[in-house]
């Protein structure tokens, strides 16, 4: 068999680039791209009404666009870059550009007349106003009223809540012991100021011992990091200087105890989308307490969804916990750590004293409301509900993974709360654009308010009315297990 032949390359010592070039950024973009999804799901220009108030139109220098900004920030946390690897990045990626509204030329050679790139400080220093005026919590807001919007997250949900522990910018080494002041008046302050006077005058400087050699390199650095060897520290003794906001924390009895936040997800199981998120202190109630909050604040936040049920851990099975999902009408799907039902106490006569008949009363209480969860897990209406539950774990991964979240970027708790919206901002945003390739219709102009008749009610929208439907009659098969229900409230 003959061998095909095929002529040898010329050898070019270098590469001449055209002199004249016509690119448009619009033909780089892949069609299947995620930035061009989402720039086709979202619209960003909310943002400057948002920011308004946050500004003059008379005095001070003009300031950059506030939407270009935003998208500035979300490509930082949606492929996991620092400000300073984004800028290095940004003048040679057509994709970031071309999301940003900018160009090569742009760059390059920047025009005041022209859209420009803001400089990296300004950057910062814009994150820093918006986190203080709560605009990242109102983006947060808007992104999960679009998921509503399109059919992603159904009216009646089924939730999970849960928490994870993320790294503080802080080092252990960081820890140092918390002094106390200690309390003296003026008087004794000034006597002793005196005395202290009276002794240096009085002190002869030939006297004075020699001064010590001075310490070797090694000997001072390891003086600075400590030596932990036989310590205890705790919340109580012990702050970072570094970032005083972090706690000591540790979920395993085998886990190392770090400067630590906690991060807590509400989210709806069915469609994976992050309902809210928050960043607390690392403390043993945070988790619970942080939860019943965004429960509580989702009714006001999204008034167009009702979390009918929500699956947790055994962390949360506690009385109060509890009882709290009773009072807003949320069955729990809890898994105590006592299966077996409690009986309720009996007794003889009743109580003379009102207090201690408030006690029994209160006692009796607390055992129906353990009881009515383990009637719930025992009957097994919610099995399917409650195995969707590892989700939030999944999600807490793929933030950790791919975006970051599992170390803080800056210092502070004001700083974890931002990290943490806008890391659920672009969870978000590809839940919303996985789902628009399967949905068609569901862009921003489906995603727009109905308009609202005279008299009329607002219209769902198609895929609401047809998921509430099959909703209904599954809530309708279920209803019986609804706690709320039940004879023993």
């Amino acid at each position: 068999m003959e061998r095909e032949r095929i002529m040898k390359a010329p050898k070019n010592p270098s590469t001449q680039p055209r002199l004249f070039q016509v690119i448009d950024m619009e033909d780089l973009i892949p069609p299947h791209h995620i930035l061009r999804q989402i720039n086709e799901a979202i619209d960003f220009s909310v943002i400057h009404d948002w920011v308004a108030p946050l500004y003059t139109e008379k005095t001070g220098r003009p300031a950059a666009d506030p939407e270009r900004l935003l998208r500035l920030m979300l490509l930082s946390y949606l492929f996991d870059h620092s400000e300073r690897e984004l800028y290095e990045i940004l003048p040679m990626h057509a994709g970031y550009l071309w999301f940003c509204g900018l160009d090569f030329e742009s760059v390059l050679h920047p025009d005041p007349h022209h859209p420009t790139l803001p400089d990296r400080t300004t950057l910062v220093k814009t994150r820093k106003r918006w986190r203080q005026h709560g605009i990242f919590d109102r983006l947060m807001t808007y992104v999960v009223d679009q998921c509503i919007a399109a059919g992603l997250v159904s009216p009646d949900v089924h939730a999970a809540a849960d928490g994870t522990q993320v790294r503080a910018n802080a080092s252990i080494h960081s820890l140092r012991e918390v002094k106390l002041a200690p309390v003296e008046t003026l008087e004794d302050y000034l006597a002793r100021t005196a005395r202290e006077d009276e002794q240096t005058e009085a002190r002869d400087p030939d006297d004075d011992p020699p001064s010590p050699s001075p310490k070797s390199e090694e000997r001072v650095h390891a003086e600075e990091r400590g030596n932990f060897r036989g310590a205890t520290f705790s919340n109580r003794t012990h702050r970072s200087v570094t970032d005083p906001d972090a706690r000591l924390y540790k979920k395993g009895k085998g886990q190392e105890a770090y400067p630590r936040y906690l991060v807590h997800d509400v989210i709806d199981v069915q469609s994976r989308v992050i309902l809210s998120r928050r960043a607390s202190l690392a403390t043993g109630t945070a988790e619970r307490e942080t939860s019943l909050e965004q429960l509580a604040s989702i009714p006001f936040r999204h008034p167009s969804i009702t979390i009918r049920t929500l699956s947790a851990d055994k962390a949360y099975g506690t009385t109060e916990y509890l009882e709290a999902l009773f009072v807003q009408g949320i069955t729990p799907l809890v898994p105590l750590r006592r299966k077996e039902m409690e009986e309720i106490p009996t007794w003889k006569r009743r109580a003379k004293d009102p207090a201690q008949e408030a006690k029994r009363q209160a006692k009796v209480r607390e055992i129906q409301i353990r009881n009515q969860a383990r009637l719930i897990q025992q009957q097994g209406g919610y099995r399917s509900i409650q195995a969707l539950r590892t989700r939030c774990e999944h999600v807490f991964a793929e933030g950790k993974e791919c975006h970051g979240l599992d170390r803080a970027r800056s210092r502070g708790l004001c700083a974890m709360e931002e990290q943490a919206l806008l890391t659920a901002v672009v969870q978000n945003l590809k839940r919303l654009c996985r789902f628009r390739k399967k949905r068609g219709g569901t862009g921003s102009l489906a995603c727009a308010k109905p308009e609202l008749g005279a008299g009329s009610p607002a219209r769902l929208p198609i895929l609401w009315r047809q998921t509430a439907g099959r909703m209904a009659s599954k809530i309708r098969h279920v209803g019986s297990l609804c706690p709320i229900n039940s004879p023993a409230f």
